[in-house]
């Protein structure tokens, strides 16, 4: 009875491929053939939620029609684990001319036991080698470059763009794939996936503000900076989980290269959008960990000019529908940003109770910050206005929901007895309201307020400043 359970054990060995080491398997360095091919991540269908009016939700299969994502070029590592030995380097005899998926061998004489396969693509060996500084080449020894960096600059990244042998470079992909390798794998074939080193954003942009506008730029803060210079290395050579064919839809998260500086990014559109009209603008750029803003979300601010030649902006916390926050950019995301431009426009309108003879509030605007100074103490109050931005006619209360008033604690949190009551939203009279302590300086909070019909939030950032 236990020989017939060891064999029943025997042959539900499966061989494996996954991002983890293998530690012990079941081998005998028997002879086997075995196929490899490399490939992307595989396709998938959009999320239910990715086009939602208020999300930024990210996708895991890219749109390969555009024909400027996928494998250009390739190099292949197959390393023995038990001498960390190279037993072949492959690279594609032509060119594979942008392909989802091409064959790396056809019935490979191999040995049944552990091996590790270190996949590239739109990576020539050339730049491997500079890049980690070794040397990779057969029966040689295989160094430790599970955590080599990389040099990147993802921001307005393109990929149909020339190298000096007039190849287009394509997005740089890379991906390690650990096999236990038995003799039931004989005359199968393996697939080594590769997952791309930026992330995509796509807008989805549409005109309701009644006329024809010009779409100038978007800005969206805080991407990781390009690097300074081409000699900084500024991502992890490798994902933080490579695809296998039981798992090909992997989550990244992003690996930099240590901390790295933030930047605003423009894209500049200068492009007319018909009234009701829809557009699409992608935009390719590096993985990003949380922005170092005010809202600790990602920020999209739109710049247009109106049909009477008047320019205006309009702002967007970028959230995703999976968790309300949107707090990374990583590597392979394909994030679906859907902009809905109307004609409105957020106003603070304040009050509060002085004494005779001291000055009143006011609220001054620049950039999506209201700076509102109060030279009294005790109440105060601040209403929410929308308002049309080509007549200033009001649009009413009712279209309106308030979302969330929240006090920051960047650049600084309110002074101790700043507040003898925090502000907070008043729902019967639609307004901000809170008290004065006996502190002066400043605090800063954040203002969300969604548009019921488009599902759309005004975000804008509050400074009360108390002199």
């Amino acid at each position: 009875m236990k020989h017939l359970l060891s064999i029943l054990l025997l042959s539900i060995i499966l061989a494996a491929c996954s991002s983890d080491p293998i530690a012990h398997p079941a081998t005998d360095g028997t002879p086997i053939k075995l196929s490899l091919r490399i490939a992307t991540q595989s396709k998938d269908t959009q999320s239910k939620d990715a086009q939602s009016k208020a999300s930024a939700s990210p996708t895991l299969g890219w749109n390969y029609e555009q024909g400027d994502e996928l494998i250009e070029d390739w190099v292949v590592i197959m390393v023995n684990d038990a001498d960390h030995t190279i037993e072949q380097v492959f690279t594609p005899t032509t060119s594979p001319n942008n392909v989802e998926a091409d064959d790396v061998a056809t019935n490979l004489q191999t040995t049944a036991s552990n091996k590790t396969f270190y996949s590239f693509a739109n990576i020539s060996l050339a730049q491997l080698e500079q890049a980690t500084g070794h040397t990779f080449a057969k029966d040689g020894t295989m160094p430790d470059i599970a955590s080599a960096t990389w040099h990147i600059d993802g921001n307005g990244f393109d990929p149909k763009a020339k190298d000096a042998t007039g190849r287009a470079q394509g997005i740089p992909m890379t991906g390690i794939c650990h096999m236990s390798l038995t003799n039931k794998d004989n005359e199968t074939t393996k697939t080594l996936y590769v997952v791309r080193m930026l992330a995509k954003l796509q807008f989805n942009i549409t005109n309701k503000t009644g006329a024809n506008i010009t779409l100038n730029t978007i800005s969206i803060d805080r991407l990781s900076a390009n690097p300074a210079s081409s000699s900084v290395q500024n991502v992890m050579l490798f994902p933080s989980a490579t695809p296998t064919d039981a798992n090909t839809q992997v989550v990244q998260q992003p690996r930099l290269n240590g901390t790295q500086p933030q930047q605003v990014y423009t894209l500049a559109l200068n492009q007319t959008v018909a009234n009701d009209a829809s557009i699409g603008k992608t935009l390719y750029v590096n993985e990003c960990t949380t922005p170092a803003n005010p809202f600790g979300q990602f920020m999209l601010t739109v710049r247009l000019t109106m049909a009477d030649g008047t320019t205006t902006q309009q702002r967007y916390s970028v959230v995703s529908n999976d968790n309300d926050n949107w707090h990374f950019i990583a590597r392979n995301d394909w994030r679906i940003i859907p902009i809905t431009l109307q004609n409105i426009k957020l106003d603070l309108i304040p009050l509060d109770f002085p004494a005779i003879g001291v000055l009143p509030c006011s609220v001054k605007e620049a950039d999506g910050t209201f700076t509102c100074t109060f030279n009294a103490g005790g109440e105060f109050r601040l209403t929410p206005k929308v308002t049309r931005f080509d007549n200033g006619a009001a649009v009413p209360d009712a279209d309106w929901t308030f979302s969330r008033f929240s006090t920051d604690t960047y650049p600084a949190a309110p002074p101790a007895g700043f507040y003898a009551a925090a502000p907070s939203w008043f729902a019967r009279g639609r307004y901000i309201t809170g008290t004065f302590g006996t502190a002066t300086g400043q605090a800063y909070h954040t203002l969300y307020l969604t548009h019921n019909a488009t599902g759309r939030t005004l975000v804008c950032r509050v400074r009360i400043v108390r002199p």
